[in-house]
């Protein structure tokens, strides 16, 4: 009874393990040198010191839900992509053969970080210099 507990316990550490591991995955080809600015916009959305405009609430929402709908796309192609590229080579694949897939995972990632970099450039042309240096 134990031992099956225990069996049942490592499980479920693992499967919760590479859950979480695999929520926490980017899909992007820059990793943590990029700012998430609508994230902290989002944090920030009523603060008095930021002072959003209805205007700029309107147009940061749009950037938001663009970028956000767009990463959701891609992760659900890249991800599992990743897992076929490593699945078949631990199985002794070759290289040659993977060429295609790892073109598409590239091309991908690309487009998940031009997302990133359209959503940055468009959030910061909508805030005026001082509501940058705060979320900045």
């Amino acid at each position: 009874m134990k031992t099956k507990f225990l069996m049942l316990c490592s499980v479920l550490v693992l499967a919760l393990g590479s859950t979480s591991l695999y929520a926490k995955q980017k899909p992007f080809l820059i990793h943590g040198q990029l700012p998430h600015l609508t994230k902290t916009i989002m944090v920030l959305w009523d603060d008095e010191d930021l002072a959003l405009t209805p205007e700029q609430k309107t147009k940061l929402k749009h950037i938001r839900q663009r970028t956000i709908g767009g990463l959701g796309t891609i992760k659900g192609e890249v991800f599992p992509l990743e897992e076929e590229i490593v699945s078949a080579s631990n199985n002794g694949a070759n290289p040659d053969t993977l060429e295609d897939s790892l073109d598409k995972l590239a091309e991908l990632r690309a487009e998940a970080t031009m997302l990133h970099l359209r959503c940055l450039y468009d959030t910061r042309n909508i805030l005026s210099q001082e509501q940058l240096e705060i979320v900045e």
